[in-house]
């Protein structure tokens, strides 16, 4: 029964998911501090549509072995949204999919009664954990929750081997459009490295 937010003595917190690798221990981390965590996947900054897919199989992986229930997923997502947010941001484009992604977490929060909610992207190295503080403590005053941020960035490799032995896909880039371009570039560069050795 939950009563005010809490489940027994145990907290409801809302966990955004940007895939099952980053969730594998970050789910832990919040159990193991007493919360009840119920994911949420909803990014709209991922492409092609089949990386969407498998890394929304990922998280479903994970939530099973996990025990962690899932929320359904955000809405089907138009690329055109998170290019416009980034044009909007004037090219900031990670700020403006934090913006994007914690202010739909915030505002899915309060409409399922979590008091609280925070995000997986909080134990990625390659992150801007100081933008998804400011981000995400803005996004929860404007909806009328807490954001609980925390920085697991030392638990980065844990997580990841974890995610192996669960046999999850782990993804090599971002996920959006820009750092597949710039993955791209990477493999191409290092293409002509080699051929002129």
């Amino acid at each position: 029964m939950s009563v005010n937010g809490r489940t027994g003595d145990r907290e409801k917190l809302l966990l955004h998911c940007c895939c099952g690798p980053c969730a594998a221990t970050v789910v832990q981390h919040f159990a193991s501090a007493g919360k009840q965590v119920t994911g949420w996947y909803y990014n709209p900054n991922i492409y092609p549509p089949e990386e969407m897919r498998v890394r929304q199989q990922a998280l479903q992986q994970a939530s099973i072995a996990l025990g962690m229930p899932l929320l359904p997923p955000g809405p089907e997502p138009d690329p055109a949204d998170f290019l416009l947010a980034v044009a909007a941001e004037g090219g900031v484009r990670c700020r403006a999919c934090y913006r994007l992604r914690l202010g739909a977490a915030a505002r899915k929060a309060k409409e399922e009664g979590f008091p609280v909610f925070s995000t997986t992207l909080s134990i990625s190295p390659y992150q801007d954990l100081e933008a998804i503080g400011e981000i995400g403590e803005a996004a929860a005053a404007e909806h009328g929750v807490r954001f609980e941020f925390v920085d697991l960035r030392e638990k980065h490799r844990e997580s990841l081997a974890r995610a192996r032995s669960l046999g999850l896909y782990c993804q090599n880039y971002c996920g959006c459009l820009f750092s597949g371009l710039e993955r791209s570039q990477r493999r191409a560069q290092r293409a002509v490295r080699k051929s002129k050795v």
